[in-house]
Formats: C-alpha cells, sequence, structure tokens
C-alpha cells in the first residue's frame, strides 16, 4: 500500500518552491512602467522613459523605437542616473501616427535577459 508524504515534507516541498520562484522573480529585470504609457495616445514625446523593476546592465540594455511600418526611429540614447531606467530622445519630432518600443533588459547581478514591446500613439 503506498505511503502518504507527511506534513513537514510537502511543507518543506512547498517553502523550498516558493524560495526558489521569488528568487527567479528577482533576477529578471521586468518594465515597470514607461513614458509614453502602454496604448497612450499623446502628443510627441521628448523623451522616452521605461522604468525597470532591476538594476540593468546597461551595456547589455537597450530598446528601439519604430514607426507603423516597422522602420527604426532615430533616438538620442540619455544618460540615466537611475540604474533602473533607460532613456532616449527622438532625434526629430515624431509624426502623428503609432509607434512601437521593443526592448531588452538585463539584469546586472545575474545577465539574465528579458524583451518585450508595447504601443503608443501621437496624436
Amino acid at each position: 500500500m503506498p505511503t502518504r508524504p507527511s506534513a513537514s515534507i510537502l511543507q518543506a516541498t512547498l517553502g523550498l518552491s516558493v524560495l526558489l520562484y521569488a528568487f527567479d522573480a528577482q533576477a529578471h529585470a521586468r518594465l515597470l512602467k514607461s513614458d509614453p504609457a502602454t496604448d497612450a495616445k499623446v502628443s510627441a514625446p521628448k523623451l522616452i522613459h521605461l522604468q525597470f523593476s532591476e538594476t540593468l546592465a546597461k551595456k547589455f540594455s537597450s530598446f528601439r523605437l519604430s514607426d507603423a511600418e516597422g522602420h527604426a526611429v532615430a533616438l538620442t540614447a540619455v544618460d540615466s542616473k537611475d540604474p533602473k531606467v533607460l532613456e532616449a530622445a527622438p532625434v526629430a519630432a515624431l509624426a502623428p501616427g503609432r509607434y512601437t518600443i521593443s526592448w531588452t533588459s538585463a539584469a546586472s547581478d545575474d545577465g539574465h535577459r528579458m524583451t518585450g514591446h508595447y504601443s503608443f500613439t501621437v496624436q
């Protein structure tokens, strides 16, 4: 007849699972806030600001801005003093239309990379 695991073994297993999940979640620099925000309708922004959950390895973290046709829009990187922030300014004023930001983040503590994208509209 099979035996059932004891409650203490189940509790230990659950506790270890929670710790491993928490450690893994902290090892990724997730996008927390952005300006312009996801799906926002805005005037042409002078600065694009992305804030992440972890300190970034900025050498391996970046973002790209594309227009509705997928063409890259020229940006000038801005050196933020906040180690969790990436910023850049469009070289020229953005014309009305839909734009997409594609980002890559690398956490400075372990180098884990994440990618994502979102869109906004300039009115």
